[in-house]
C-alpha cells in the first residue's frame, strides 16, 4: 500500500501539487424539540387536477417471458430471421416469434403443429 501511496505522491508532485489529506465530513444529529412532532403533515396546496386528456398513455412495454425451445424451434426461428434478413430487416428472436405469433390462425393447422410439439415435451407423461 505504500508503494501505491509513493506513486500518488510522486505523480502530484509531477503536476506541482500538494497532496491533500481527506478531512473528515461532520455529521450532525439535528435534534427535535420535544414540542415539536417529529413528521410533519405535508402542505396540501389547492391545484386543480390535469383533465383525462393530458395524461400520458401508458408505454406499450412488454413483459420478460421465458420458454423453451427445441433445437428444431430454434431453426425455425433462424430460417425465418433469414428470410426477413433478405428483406433488409434484421429483427431479434423475440421480434419474429412475436409477428409469427400475429400472423396465426386458429384451425385445423394449428392443432396439427401443437400436437407435433407436444410429442417432443418431455414435461408431458405418455402412458
Amino acid at each position: 500500500m505504500s508503494k501505491a501511496k509513493n506513486n500518488v505522491n510522486d505523480l502530484l508532485a509531477a503536476i506541482k501539487r500538494q497532496p491533500t489529506a481527506p478531512t473528515p465530513e461532520k455529521t450532525e444529529v439535528e435534534s427535535v424539540p420535544a414540542n415539536r412532532p417529529e413528521r410533519e403533515e405535508p402542505v396540501k396546496r389547492d391545484t386543480p387536477k390535469k383533465p383525462a386528456a393530458e395524461k400520458k398513455p401508458k408505454s406499450r412495454m412488454g413483459k420478460p417471458v421465458q420458454f423453451w425451445m427445441h433445437d428444431e424451434d430454434r431453426k425455425l426461428v433462424r430460417e425465418l430471421s433469414a428470410w426477413l434478413a433478405g428483406q433488409g430487416i434484421r429483427p431479434t428472436d423475440s421480434m419474429v416469434i412475436r409477428a409469427v405469433l400475429r400472423l396465426a390462425k386458429t384451425g385445423s393447422g394449428l392443432l396439427e403443429a401443437y400436437w407435433q410439439a407436444a410429442k417432443l415435451d418431455g414435461r408431458i407423461k405418455r402412458d
